[in-house]
């Protein structure tokens, strides 16, 4: 039956429609000025260069170090800047709590949980403050040496995702500071 085959080959006006509705999203996406927010490429040259001028104030303890280490990667990958513009000052609180009890009062679950306030500073200036908390957990197991080396995981992952948190949270301060910038630009050489 020839027919059936002709009409088959006509496409709905749904196969039409949806792959035209798709790069309508795309190019909308593209002309509103999106950028993904994670990934290498995520952020403008000028908002990158900004982050590597900052300074991380010291923080006291072990898991102050690995935080202080994490932001000092996340920001300024090729280390720390010569010649510091900002400075940032981050205050870390982590409490755990023991959970998930056993019949014998023996916990089985341990949850992190991490308070970060961070202020940024520009010479005696405060330019931007911010506070969060994140929580992570771990099982206890049997093994004793389990125990310790999933703490120190917990608290190595934790570090990196505050760190992370901490970044993605100073560039759209200095992404949204840039914008502003260039708006107020813009309003003064407009006739």
């Amino acid at each position: 039956m020839w027919w059936r085959s002709t009409l088959c080959k006509i496409p709905s006006p749904a196969r039409v429609l949806r792959p035209a509705a798709a790069v309508l999203c795309l190019l909308a996406l593209a002309g509103c000025g999106f950028r993904p927010l994670y990934g290498k490429n995520s952020y403008d040259p000028g908002v990158t260069d900004k982050l590597a001028t900052i300074e991380v104030a010291p923080l006291p303890d072990r898991q102050g170090q690995l935080l202080r280490n994490a932001l000092l990667t996340d920001l300024n990958p090729y280390g720390e800047p010569i010649h510091p513009r900002y400075r940032l000052v981050v205050s870390l609180t982590i409490t755990e709590n023991q959970q998930a009890l056993r019949t014998d009062d023996t916990a089985t679950r341990d949850i992190v949980n991490y308070s970060i306030s961070y202020w940024l500073y520009e010479d005696k200036t405060r330019v931007a403050v911010g506070a969060f908390s994140q929580m992570f957990s771990f099982d206890f197991l049997e093994q004793h040496y389990a125990n310790i080396s999933a703490a120190d995981d917990i608290h190595k992952r934790a570090a990196q995702s505050v760190a992370d948190e901490i970044r993605n949270r100073l560039a759209a301060y200095f992404g949204k500071a840039a914008e502003l910038k260039a708006e107020a630009d813009a309003r003064k050489t407009a006739p």
